[in-house]
């Protein structure tokens, strides 16, 4: 294995994740804030939120037979132009109706661009390094959604400018895979099964499905919550940007020691963590010092669900297996995805603004119970 020439495919990679990194991070709070100046309520803001992840639990099992029969490069090629093709048509067709069509065929894009990416980054990384790979991959998208959060609350809602921007960091994005030659060639397994991943390795799979719920849940609605505290449009944004800073920073430690300690019991700590800082939010949000450092807590928090979770995976998993697992990682993820808006912003609705960060106190709390009492142990075992 040439070592080096990994290291710089890798570098490609990420490259590529970190620009489409800024687009989702000026599409989020771009269509949740727009959505809002229409009038629409909490509940339908989550629905269309959810739209990019259900556009993924439905095409993740069939990603496999369109990669093996297309090729990599060119499914995730056409992906990148679906989405900057999106990024466009949302400023003009200016509909709710629209938008869920839009917003599907946004996650489906997006959701190719994903998977391959993480496929490719497992592919040339190693056990003994896997947690400070998946680390920095992570702190680096993260990075790049913070970039487009930033740019959103500079540029607004008052015109279309943002979704242009959009458009355009992520067909700079598409720039690396033209350079790159001498991909892996892992073939994906057509016959996904994602119930007996779920079924073989419940706390991986649910790691994953904790992140897509949380992470969805924060970035969409956060904007939200934050205007009950008298923050203006601008102002609410960049709450995403506080959170998007622990996502950035924490994944680069717990990538560190994930490939020193015992990943089960960092699992643990990371969950009582969450459950913490969602717990005392509606308490502290109001003080500003108080709200940037439970916000980066918490982001922080988040991520290293999915970064741990990916780590595990790929050292249970090898090969085509490991694309296999991959997907389903995907899939989870999505998954909670489409049920956290929803779910938290009817909560929001029903018992107030203040709903938004217990609920998903409650939620981490019954994953930790199933994490520990499902046997997780077992799941550091190699397949």
């Amino acid at each position: 294995m040439n070592v080096s020439n990994n290291y710089k495919k890798i570098i490609l990679i990420v490259a590529m994740i970190s620009m489409a990194g800024v687009t989702f991070g000026i599409t989020m709070p771009l269509s949740t804030l727009t959505l809002k100046s229409w009038g629409i309520s909490s509940t339908l803001i989550g629905l269309n939120s959810a739209m990019p992840a259900l556009a993924a639990v439905l095409t993740t099992p069939f990603m496999p037979k369109f990669i093996n029969y297309w090729g990599q490069t060119n499914v995730i090629k056409f992906c990148l132009v679906l989405v900057a093709t999106c990024c466009i048509c949302l400023p003009l067709f200016p509909d709710l109706f629209s938008w869920f069509i839009l917003r599907f065929l946004l996650g489906a894009g997006g959701t190719g661009i994903w998977l391959l990416s993480e496929v490719w980054i497992n592919g040339f990384a190693e056990d003994h390094n896997r947690g400070k790979i998946i680390g920095a991959y992570s702190a680096l998208l993260s990075l790049g959604f913070i970039v487009g959060v930033l740019m959103f609350s500079v540029i607004g809602v008052e015109s279309n400018t943002a979704f242009y921007l959009a458009a355009g960091f992520v067909l700079i994005a598409a720039i690396p895979i033209w350079t790159m030659s001498d991909l892996p060639i892992n073939e994906m397994a057509d016959d996904i099964s994602m119930w007996n991943h779920m079924v073989s390795s419940p706390g991986l799979m649910g790691s994953s499905w904790m992140m897509g719920f949380l992470y969805a849940a924060t970035a969409y609605l956060l904007p939200i919550f934050a205007l009950q505290f008298d923050l203006n449009y601008a102002q609410s944004s960049r709450t995403i940007a506080w959170l998007g800073s622990g996502e950035l920073a924490m994944p680069l430690f717990v990538g560190w020691f994930a490939d020193k300690v015992d990943k089960r019991k960092l699992m643990i700590f990371i969950a009582l963590v969450t459950i913490a800082t969602l717990s005392i939010m509606p308490f502290v949000f109001a003080a500003p010092l108080m709200r940037l450092g439970i916000l980066f807590v918490l982001g922080g928090a988040i991520m290293s669900f999915y970064s741990l979770g990916l780590t595990m995976l790929g050292q249970k998993f090898k090969g085509s297996l490991l694309a296999s697992a991959n997907a389903s990682f995907i899939f989870f993820l999505c998954l909670g995805e489409i049920i956290g808006p929803p779910v938290i912003g009817t909560a929001m609705d029903l018992f107030g603004t203040f709903a938004f960060g217990w609920s998903m106190a409650l939620f981490t709390l019954i994953y930790l119970v199933i994490f520990i009492s499902a046997g997780s142990r077992t799941e550091m075992q190699s397949s």
